[in-house]
């Protein structure tokens, strides 16, 4: 199996200063110092990835992408000789589940977690673990307030998953200078708070463009009334991917033949499976593109695939990633392995200052623990798979 060469270098140069650490700190004491610091030793990780339930379509390829990672670096030596391990628990994508499990990983060993998978379920999770003062790296939350201007603090959370805020104006944007699109509509599903905020954010961002809002459907019984203003587009705001893609069909089963724009809830490849033909050009930005051809990206698709038969999506992608920005954060935190408050803080400290290559493209940390890194702008392609539009480069 072959590894990132960025990663590999990483963990030599880190390794070779360790060592060179303790020869020096210990050659007085007749010490052995050929070791690394972490050998012996296991770093616990947890999870929560839906993997029943609506999030079905995306928590099992996210458990899948940290495995991969977790397993590629553990035979690559580890983290500073440590061994990674992974305790995912279920949150049957509801959010007493997810509030439950947080709290039962903040009183285990873990040194951070990942997920949970929806923004609704991290709302109220992430709280647990920031109190408990446990790192937490949001891998697919895209809705406001997971980071940043937080309506609780959150100075222990982070994510690699890129905000709505971020990609429905840049998906609208370019939708505009593309087509000249002049008037649009907006659809969400009923009760769901997700999809209301997108809608809202959907609304802001086509008004600064120009473009009139004829019609805010806020049930799909208003999605006939909606489509009667004759909209150049229609932005559907989802948190299901089963909600959207039942959207995109009865829109285009109605005869209608204009531009389809959708949210994160369009990026998995699940959900271009099942919107099938009917999907064909229905556009979205997201965090992750297949047809990257970076070396990360080639090297994550190709080991995927080897070990798991089938090609990742954007989902598996941010956690893969997620892993990895752990990695090298533990790779320059000065681990206790005994005291797991202080370790957690360290590793929140490291995390921030992370700045690597990765299959999502350039990565790090703003200073609000949001994403800074490329936008691709992508359209699915009828067949369950993508075709790219336009990348939008990270910010400088």
């Amino acid at each position: 199996m072959r590894f990132r060469p960025s990663f590999l270098i990483r963990v030599f140069v880190a390794s070779s200063v360790l060592t060179l650490v303790a020869a020096i700190s210990f050659a007085g004491c007749g010490s052995d110092s050929s070791g690394s610091a972490g050998d012996g030793h296991t770093i616990l990780l947890g999870s929560i990835f839906s993997t029943t339930g609506i999030g079905e379509a995306f928590g099992p390829q996210q458990v899948n992408g940290a495995q991969l990672a977790i397993k590629e670096i553990n035979e690559d030596g580890g983290v500073n000789g440590a061994d990674l391990e992974l305790k995912q628990l279920d949150d049957k994508s509801e959010p007493g589940p997810s509030t439950r499990n947080m709290k039962a990983l903040a009183e285990t060993d873990a040194i951070a977690v990942l997920g949970p998978t929806f923004s609704n379920q991290a709302a109220v999770a992430d709280p647990v673990a920031n109190s408990a003062g446990m790192p937490v790296l949001a891998v697919s939350n895209t809705g406001p307030g997971i980071v940043g201007d937080c309506p609780y603090p959150c100075e222990y959370i982070f994510r690699d998953s890129l905000g709505e805020a971020a990609a429905i104006p840049a998906n609208i944007k370019t939708l505009v200078a593309n087509e000249g699109t002049k008037t649009a509509a907006i659809v969400h599903p009923a009760d769901d708070d997700f999809g209301e905020s997108s809608a809202q954010t959907a609304d802001e961002a086509f008004k600064s463009e120009g473009v009139k809002v004829t019609a805010i459907a806020r049930t799909v019984d208003d999605l006939p009334a909606a489509l009667k203003t004759n909209p150049d587009a229609i932005m559907i705001t989802a948190s299901s991917g089963e909600a959207a893609t039942d959207l995109i069909k009865s829109i285009r089963k109605s005869g209608y033949k204009g531009s389809i724009l959708g949210g994160n809830a369009f990026n998995s490849t699940t959900s271009s499976q099942i919107a099938g033909a009917a999907g064909k050009g229905a556009q979205s930005a997201a965090a992750w593109y297949s047809g990257n051809d970076s070396d990360e990206n080639l090297e994550f698709i190709e080991n995927y695939k080897a070990a798991y038969g089938k090609e990742p999506d954007q989902f598996a992608a941010q956690a893969y990633t997620g892993v990895e920005l752990i990695a090298d954060a533990l790779e320059n935190t000065d681990l206790t392995y005994s005291d797991t408050q202080s370790d957690r803080s360290a590793l929140a400290d490291s995390l921030a200052k992370v700045h690597e290559e990765t299959p999502l493209g350039d990565f790090k940390f703003t200073g609000d623990h949001d994403v800074s890194q490329p936008i691709w702008i992508v359209q699915m392609n009828g067949k369950g798979g993508f075709t790219l539009v336009k990348e939008i480069p990270a910010p400088e």
